[in-house]
């Protein structure tokens, strides 16, 4: 039977368990014909040799040479046959039948599926949900920051992934923010009251290991291309937000570290753009930003 959704699934380095744990938690989905489109980036143990015992015919795997995640994906979406496609990490646990849940919510629209997504740690033990309920255009709130989803947990139309082009490989954090972005701006989003997906967090995921500047650095990319594609709203209000939101956001994350001067920095270069916001979004990072060193020498803290 030809699938109808592909799952593509980068992998690189992943411990065998919990690759074994990743597959067949996709494989357990029966209710949609589905395909897994597994990339092995270049691993030094060949997933196919950590796959062996694997015996589904749904499972496909392509070997490429060490690119990053995002060109692996690249590889998988030209190998893909379903017509819709979600992007799968080979360290998560994909939640059986959630995939059904997202293709069916879709009634054959355009549109972009999306579900819940819990956050775990190594041991898979939850420690906090992402979700959101918006429905409709969502490309302002991504830009803004404010579009709290998972990509991971998100069901794409064939025909949106490949009009909004290829991952970026160039981003070495946000990569997925990128491509959602521009998925955004072709079809609205829908939600569904399903948890997608649980994730993983441990010492080697992007999201520990990547540093404040390497986020900044990618969110100041993505807020440009995204105006280099509309140039009729580079000087617009919007614009003004998105350029602000990317250093009052890094002002928040440099308080909440106890990195003071970094925070006022930023806090410098949003007032510039949007002084009132700023004053605003000051005031509350101030009392965190002031305490920071009392807390550090236990002064304040409840006993």
């Amino acid at each position: 039977m030809r699938p109808v959704v592909s799952l593509v699934m980068p992998v690189w380095q992943t411990p065998r368990s919990w690759l074994l744990e990743a597959v067949h938690s996709v494989l357990e989905e029966r209710d949609v014909p589905i395909e897994v489109v597994l990339v092995d980036d270049g691993s030094p143990e060949p997933a196919e040799r950590l796959l062996e015992s694997v015996d589904d015919a749904r499972l496909r795997i392509s070997c490429v040479e060490h690119g990053g995640p995002s060109a692996a994906r690249n590889v998988g979406i030209a190998a893909a046959t379903g017509e819709w496609i979600r992007f799968i990490d080979s360290d998560d646990v994909v939640v059986p039948g959630s995939t059904e849940r997202l293709y069916r919510a879709a009634s054959g629209e355009r549109v972009i599926t999306y579900g819940a997504t819990l956050v775990c740690n190594e041991n898979l033990e939850p420690q906090r949900l992402i979700s959101s309920d918006l429905e409709g255009p969502a490309e302002v709130q991504c830009l803004l920051g404010r579009f709290e989803v998972r990509v991971v947990s998100m069901l794409f139309p064939r025909d949106v992934v490949v009009q909004a082009g290829e991952w970026d490989p160039t981003f070495r954090v946000s990569g997925d923010w990128d491509f959602v972005l521009r998925a955004l701006e072709l079809a609205p989003v829908k939600p569904v009251d399903v948890v997608a997906t649980h994730y993983r967090r441990h010492a080697a995921s992007v999201t520990r290991t990547a540093d404040i500047a390497a986020g900044e650095h990618a969110r100041e990319r993505i807020v440009e291309r995204y105006f280099e594609r509309h140039p009729d709203r580079s000087r617009s209000r919007l614009a003004r937000r998105a350029r602000a939101a990317v250093w009052l956001d890094g002002a928040a994350a440099h308080a909440h570290h106890g990195a003071a001067r970094m925070a006022f920095a930023r806090l410098g270069r949003a007032a510039l753009i949007r002084p009132i916001a700023t004053t605003a979004a000051a005031g509350r990072l101030l009392p965190r930003i002031l305490t920071m060193p009392l807390r550090r020498l236990g002064i304040g803290r409840r006993p």
